[in-house]
């Protein structure tokens, strides 16, 4: 036994003296891979072994090491890395942060934490991930990255501003609110619109979720905040220069293709006969179409389809006056003619920054145009911006700082002679196929077109100015007093030109006996005067922010300890004017004194101011035991005097067990694990402004008196005497969770927010008493959800790195109190909805299980066959709909024999049920990365698992106006030899969609569920020891592209997933849901190059 320990004894002696004989030094220099400074104090370890070193002061280190041993670098608040050694001596290392370090430093409210001694649900984003995607706004690079966080769009036009929710859709049905909306900061003051903002100029992103973190900020952060702080520079930093730029190319998506002109009026034509079977000609705004058109349609596409015939149109080939009547027979595609298929986009950066012992300084400028995608007369969009900042320490007892940022945006787009309601892309997909888009002796026929070719162009400048001074005053050591003041100045001012459109408008065919085509086609001015216009509107806002507060740090031994007393104001001033003037002298310049006619003036006048008094206390022990307590004291001018404050305090908890010697056993694998809860409320002073004031309107009675017109004013409107604010209330309780040598993971929160108090409409009164019921703090709303975020990260030995993100999360909110006796049922698109009644899930619609398509078998004559549900009920007060072969059969759900709506109640619903929720359920995003020897690659997928929609309209429901447009996918209609059809037989609807075939159903509701490739993005990154020949520290060219791909279930309908009820022409006329601008993919190049 002996003799065998002796030999192995000699064997690893051997072993180690030829390991060290092979072993030779190593060197090298590790930067960050940030800004290239050299990282004193990174751990260099040879891994397997205890032998180890650190960088100095300059970043090097030396190290024995032999060919194929494993150096491991570590550093706090940066990402591990384990290289090989290989036959050189020189190993340099590039360390990136890890933006899920424990160690990572998280803005707050009112200063910063460490990431692991959070105890509200606070996340943050990775703003690199932003910088090579080409989007135009930060809101749109938020989209899936943050569990929780919902933004949608409701058109894809440039320039414009996405929704953001947060845990939630409504948060509070107050007709004042806006939904649940977080409160933007930027340098911890409110920006009115992320429009504004440079995405380039952006250090961090924190998203504060629940009620203990956010309530610092007091009344507006009732639905948490958004906390972006702009880049600043860094002390100790040689001045560095940085330039990148995106060029793009964006195309439409999802936009509808009509139907043959031929197959569209024979639809039509169907439709029509439906209620009038003698019916054989049918008028189209201005022009007929009847059977032998149809098949000369036909003709025309079968012997000119697809030929470049130009824009003027041939009479007997394109068009006939036959008998007074118009006719037309071409057929012509307008997405063609008024869409571009590709637009440009650019953007440049240009930014320097640096510092010394104790001043660092930011300067950026950034520009971006983006163009629209009209092809006649095209829209566009511009921004440019300015961040400055710097800070210096005047004294060793005092700091101080200052920052700038500006930013004037300018969209330009043709005026609308049709109103905010009817946009062109309204009337573009409007009219049937056969619609004439061309010219006739060289003049145009009345379109879209041709108001878009001669519209002059309105021009909306918007511009906001900001000046931030503040200093931070060293008291005592632990002890410092921050006093800020901020001037925010933002403006609006749009000029619109109106005048005329010059063109035939055959909508008012001439039938005199004599006349030459040319005078019956009518060519002539046609606009309404109240378009013949200068128009002028301007907006002026001004807030003044002053925040004062002082921190004090203590650490005694195990117990750490930070108190943050403060308080802060902020008045804010509205001023808006508008004012125009009819009848141009000449279109061509629309100015008010070169107009002639009717003038009008209008403007408002708005102020309100908010003060609160804040508190928050950090506590902890050993790390282990977290303790936050929050109070805020708010006051807002909306509310009466004896109203105008409320107390709102919040607290949280957290305890690491992994810092517990219990815990011992699993730090092999287990990095960090704590749990933590919280429980606060916040005030929501979004109410509308004058709640609490009884208001009468004026108005010209009509009388003329010797003195002039008689003015009326209304009765005062009832006030309740006791409105106050809601409150929030929110209960989340979160794990986090670190795995595998912190490479990997997990946070998940569960929580439950609670609107007390909510503004609702009051009981109903009696008629007799002459107005409505004031607005009144009784109803109560309940939201409850869930979030899980995941993330990994690792570096190989071969400098192969990869990181992985997912989010998934979940929120649904339901009414608790509503005075609703009848508990009558919602109206099925929730954005039109005003019913709401206890029990009820916010976004719920109601509607009938569709079975299938009546066939003739149903029926015996025009009796319903033995065993078949009469619905003769959902056939209205209209003599002459029947339900018979081709029409909808709904399912007798009750088994009364009878398909009824009951009494529209809850409680007696007939034969409805719930069918679908708009609410966006189970929203997620996952990315996937890697990078290797300066190649890296991105793919971002985000989408929604479950999101109903009861839509409206001619683009989803063919025969919404039976003699107007149908697209190409409706074409699948019902008829004796198409049974099977997805579409009911044609019939003229009349524009509704909440009776007959069409009553809210699951046939025809719209499945926004989806999965998009929201991002892709390749780059490469030159090596150092070839571009710093040219003084270039970094330089990166890369890839990208947006919105590349979508799944989805909503088959060939025309309608993008993403699409919502939150538009003005989409909200107040159903008619045009779905015909908004157009989404958009974008493909780029761009350049980063750092000095």
């Amino acid at each position: 036994m002996k003799k065998k320990l002796l030999k192995m004894l000699l064997v690893l002696l051997l072993f180690s003296v030829h390991v060290m004989a092979q072993q030779k030094a190593i060197t090298g220099k590790v930067i960050s891979a940030d800004d290239g400074l050299p990282l004193p104090g990174v751990s260099v370890r040879l891994k397997g072994t205890g032998m180890g070193t650190a960088t100095d002061i300059n970043g090097k280190y030396t190290i024995n090491a032999a060919p194929g041993q494993v150096l491991t670098f570590s550093f706090i608040g940066s990402l591990t890395q384990e290289i090989t050694v290989g036959t050189s001596n020189v190993i340099n290392v590039k360390m990136g942060s890890d933006a899920k370090s424990l160690n990572e430093v998280v803005v707050v409210g009112y200063g910063t934490q460490k990431r692991a001694d959070l105890t509200g649900a606070v996340a943050t984003v990775d703003t690199k991930v932003l910088a090579s995607r080409p989007i135009t706004d930060v809101a749109r690079g938020l989209q899936g990255a943050v569990p929780g966080l919902t933004i949608t769009t409701a058109t894809g036009d440039i320039g414009t501003n996405p929704k953001i929710r947060l845990r939630g859709l409504q948060g509070s049905i107050n007709t004042g609110a806006s939904g649940a909306s977080p409160l933007i900061l930027v340098d911890n003051v409110e920006i009115p619109s992320l429009q504004m903002l440079n995405p380039d100029d952006i250090e961090t992103i924190s998203v504060l979720k629940d009620a203990a973190s956010a309530s610092i900020y007091g009344t507006r952060a009732a639905f948490g905040v958004i906390l972006i702080t702009t880049k600043s520079g860094k002390r100790n930093a040689p001045t560095k220069i940085t330039y990148s730029n995106n060029f793009a190319f964006s195309s439409p998506i999802n936009n509808p293709q009509l139907a043959s002109a031929a197959d569209n009026a024979q639809a039509s034509l169907l439709a029509l006969q439906r209620f009038s079977p003698n019916t054989t000609s049918y008028n189209v705004i201005g022009y007929s179409i009847d059977q032998p058109s149809i098949d000369k349609m036909r003709q025309w596409d079968q012997q000119y389809g697809g030929q470049d015939l130009g824009p003027e149109m041939v009479e007997g080939r394109d068009f006939e006056i036959i008998g007074g009547k118009l006719f037309f027979y071409r057929s012509w595609n307008p997405e063609k003619l008024y869409l571009r298929q590709w637009t440009p986009q650019q953007t440049h950066n240009i930014g320097v920054n640096g510092g010394s012992e104790k001043t660092n300084y930011n300067l950026s400028m950034g520009y971006l145009n983006q163009m629209g995608s009209l092809k006649v007369n095209p829209d566009e969009f511009d921004r440019y911006n300015l961040n400055l900042g710097v800070n210096t320490s005047a004294t060793d007892w005092l700091d101080v700082r200052g920052k700038v940022l500006f930013s004037n945006t300018l969209s330009k787009s043709p005026f609308t002679f049709s109103g905010s309601q009817y946009g062109p892309y309204y009337y573009l997909y409007r009219w049937p196929a056969n619609y004439p888009y061309g010219t006739y002796k060289g003049l145009p026929f009345r379109s879209a077109v041709t108001e878009v070719q001669q519209a002059k162009m309105d021009e909306d400048k918007n511009q906001l100015a900001r000046i931030a001074l503040g200093g931070t005053l060293k008291i005592a050591k632990g002890l410092t007093l921050d006093a800020d003041y901020t001037y925010t100045s933002t403006n609006e001012h749009l000029h619109q030109t109106g005048g005329n459109t010059y063109a035939y408008d055959f909508w008012s065919l001439k039938t005199d006996a004599g006349l030459s085509t040319q005078d019956r086609l009518n060519y002539r001015p046609y606009q309404s005067t109240s378009y013949d216009k200068a128009r002028y509107y301007s907006y002026w806002n001004q807030i003044n922010t002053g925040k004062v507060f002082a921190t004090y740090n203590k650490n005694i031994k195990d117990h750490a300890i930070k108190v943050i007393l403060g308080g802060d104001i902020e008045m804010n001033e509205a001023t808006s004017q508008s004012s125009e003037r009819r009848t141009l002298i000449d279109p061509n310049y629309g100015e008010i004194k070169l107009a002639t006619g009717d003038q009008l003036v209008d403007g408002a006048h708005s102020k309100l101011t908010t003060l609160g008094y804040f508190g928050r206390i950090n506590y902890a022990y050993k790390d282990k035991y977290l303790l936050e307590i929050n109070g805020r004291y708010d006051g807002s001018s909306r509310f009466p005097v004896n109203q105008l404050y409320g107390f709102f305090p919040s607290g949280s908890l957290g305890y690491v067990l992994t810092q517990e010697k219990f815990m011992d056993w699993s730090k092999n694998w287990l990095s960090f694990l704590k749990i933590r809860g919280s429980y606060g409320s916040v005030g929501n002073q979004v109410v509308g402004n004058g709640r609490f004031l009884p208001l009468m309107s004026a108005s010209n009675s009509g009388w003329i008196l010797p003195t002039g017109n008689a003015v009326t004013l209304s009765t005062p409107t009832p006030l309740s005497p006791i409105l106050t604010w809601e409150t929030i209330r929110t209960a989340d309780l979160g794990l986090d969770l670190r795995v595998l040598h912190d490479d990997l993971g997990f946070t998940f929160d569960v929580f439950q927010r609670n609107t007390s108090n909510m503004i609702t409409p009051g009981v109903t009164l009696p008629s007799s008493f002459g107005a409505s019921a004031p607005v009144r703090n009784f109803g109560e709303l309940q939201g409850k959800g869930w979030e899980l975020a995941i993330d990994y990260n690792h570096t190989f030995a071969n400098k192969l790195h990869i990181n992985v993100t997912g989010t998934l999360s979940d929120a649904i909110e339901r009414i608790s109190k509503f005075a609703n006796v009848t508990r009558s049922l919602p109206a099925p698109i929730a954005a039109l909805n005003s019913t709401y009644y206890e029990g009820m899930r916010l976004g719920e619609i109601w509607g009938y299980e569709t079975d299938r398509l009546f066939q003739a078998s149903d029926f015996v004559g025009s009796n319903y066959a033995p065993g078949i549900p009469s619905q003769a009920l959902l056939e209205g007060n209209n003599s002459t709909f029947k339900f018979g072969p081709g029409d909808v059969k709904y399912k007798d759900l009750n088994g009364d024999g009878v398909i009824t709506y009951g009494t529209n109640t809850v409680d007696n619903h007939g034969d409805q049920k719930i069918i679908g929720n708009s609410t966006p359920r189970y929203q997620y995003g996952f990315r996937l990365g890697a990078d290797w020897k300066g190649v890296d690659i991105n793919v971002f997928f985000q989408g929604v698992g479950s999101r109903q929609l009861w839509a409206s309209g001619s683009t989803v429901f063919p025969g919404f106006r039976a003699a107007e447009g149908w697209f190409a996918n409706q074409m699948d209609y019902w008829t004796p030899n198409n049974p099977n059809a997805f579409y009911p037989r044609p019939t003229d609807y009349g524009a509704s969609v909440d009776r007959w075939d069409y009553v809210p159903q699951t046939r025809y509701l719209l499945n926004m569920a989806y999965l998009r490739l929201k991002n892709l993005n390749v780059g490469y990154t030159f090596p150092k020891a070839l571009i710093q020949r040219v003084k270039i520290q970094n330089l990166r060219v890369f890839f990208s592209g947006e919105n590349i791909l979508t799944w989805d279930h909503l088959g060939n309908i025309p309608v993008d997933p993403e699409i919502d009820f939150s538009q003005t022409q989409i909200d107040n006329d159903r008619a045009g849901f779905g015909r908004v601008y157009p989404y958009r993919k974008t493909f780029s190049l761009g350049l980063q190059v750092t000095l």
